[in-house]
């Protein structure tokens, strides 16, 4: 993890001083590294709780489809209807390639 320094803002270099390891910056700023175990576990339960409290299970019937449905016939399924969208994977003298997505059974393929 990156570490700035709160006096002057430049990065933090991690040094071993001793037996104890610091973050040491330019301007003269120490921040000690070593914690204890009692430490360390009380900011992972804070991390967890924070985490489960903010967490958001989507499932795959929530989302959301940004794609035009078209008229496509599936390889795979024989469906109808598809997702579309272009894009360059070629020189840009040359067209895009279109790639479409079953809304059924999800199989994508390309089309140049």
């Amino acid at each position: 993890m990156v570490e700035f320094c709160p006096e002057c803002s430049n990065l933090l270099r991690r040094q071993v001083i001793g037996e104890s390891k610091t973050l040491v910056c330019k301007c003269g700023f120490q921040k000690d590294l070593s914690q204890n175990a009692e430490d360390i576990k009380n900011n992972t339960k804070l991390k967890e709780e924070a985490l489960n409290k903010n967490l958001i299970i989507v499932s795959q019937a929530d989302k959301i489809s940004v794609h035009p449905i078209v008229k496509k016939f599936c390889p795979k399924c024989t469906s109808k209807d598809a997702e579309a969208w272009q894009e360059q994977t070629r020189s840009a003298d040359e067209p895009s390639t279109s790639f479409f997505r079953c809304v059924e059974c999800k199989h994508t393929w390309r089309e140049y």
